[in-house]
């Protein structure tokens, strides 16, 4: 793609890549939080992407400096390269997150999910359109395949993997039933019960 390494350094320099100028480090920041399982999976993937001529700079901090609000907050004021952070899964597509309309900006109070930045007009109209129409009908999932293709090609997020979740209860609770979508174990307390 126009990234070689012609240095002998081992990072790739940009080579006639339309708009970036010849001998860019092909460089980049990488930013999370300082839990450890960020800072060790950004580690292992700092180290994989040397491998690939690619140098990352990690910047871990404290959760509050990076999911502070913005124009300041590295991730809500959009000041990173990349960043990761976790998100929970659905079971419908969630495509009102990567709305242009959720982009954080000072006239909306940088308010909003889509720290991206990303915005496509299209995908924003298969979007409402699906969220518009009625689950189980040909328009829902036609609307959200669109939405899901032209995300895919635009590309603004990168899931780098899922978490396990894992619960334990004793053999005489019942009614306990795990859910990968749901933010707690605890979300169907009231189904609980113990058998005498």
């Amino acid at each position: 793609m126009g990234w070689k390494d012609t240095d002998g350094d081992g990072i790739r320099e940009a080579v006639g890549v339309e708009g970036i100028p010849d001998g860019t480090k092909l460089s980049f920041k990488w930013g999370s939080t300082t839990a450890p399982l960020r800072v060790s999976y950004m580690q292992v993937y700092q180290q994989n992407l040397l491998d690939c001529g690619m140098e990352v700079a990690l910047e871990n901090m404290p959760s509050t400096q990076w999911f502070a609000d913005g124009p300041e907050g590295p991730l809500f004021g959009m000041h990173y390269d990349v960043g990761s952070f976790t998100w929970l899964t659905g079971v419908e597509p969630a495509c009102n997150l990567y709305l242009g309309t959720e982009v954080p900006t000072a006239e909306g109070g940088w308010a909003g999910q889509n720290n991206t930045g990303w915005a496509n007009a299209e995908f924003d109209a298969a979007c409402n359109a699906a969220m518009q129409s009625l689950p189980g009908t040909p328009e829902y999932e036609q609307y959200h395949k669109e939405a899901q293709r032209l995300f895919a090609e635009g590309l603004p997020v990168i899931g780098l993997y899922l978490r396990l979740k894992i619960a334990a209860t004793r053999p005489e609770v019942t009614g306990f039933v795990m859910d990968s979508t749901a933010n707690s174990e605890f979300f169907m307390v009231e189904e609980f019960d113990i058998e005498k």
